[in-house]
């Protein structure tokens, strides 16, 4: 007599406490590496926002400059020859900011004063954006 097709219990149990141990051990690194990418791409869109604001500078020959509004939503101004506001962005829920300074940049993509902009995750991991006085972007 053979013997039926098919998976008996213990066998299925088995499976289940592997792949449970395997979810155990991989999930708090998934989660880590989520929130350090969603980090990284917080800090993109400010480091993209400066280069907004440096790129108007260039265009339209005045200075422009990236102004911290709250901890989570930043200015790009231009000066016409007040202030005046060319975009509002929002961070993605979960993020901060801060900054030292409103780098202004100048008709000729140099900025004064320089800054450093800090985004910050929940966890609270900073990532920084810094404008040297040429008006070069970087992050660290």
């Amino acid at each position: 007599m053979s013997r039926p097709k098919g998976t008996t219990l213990l066998e299925l149990c088995f499976v289940l406490t592997i792949a449970g141990t395997l979810a155990t051990v991989a999930i708090p690194p998934i989660s880590r590496a989520i929130d350090q990418l969603g980090l990284i791409a917080a800090a993109e869109q400010v480091r993209s926002g400066l280069h907004t604001a440096r790129i108007w500078s260039i265009i339209h020959n005045r200075d422009c400059r990236l102004r911290v509004a709250s901890r989570v939503t930043y200015v790009i101004e231009c000066q016409t020859p007040e202030w005046l506001t060319i975009r509002t962005e929002t961070l993605p829920r979960g993020f901060m900011l801060v900054a030292n300074n409103k780098p202004e940049f100048h008709p000729r993509g140099n900025v004064a004063p320089m800054a450093t902009i800090t985004v910050w995750n929940r966890a609270g991991r900073p990532r920084r954006i810094i404008v040297n006085r040429t008006g070069r972007v970087r992050m660290e």
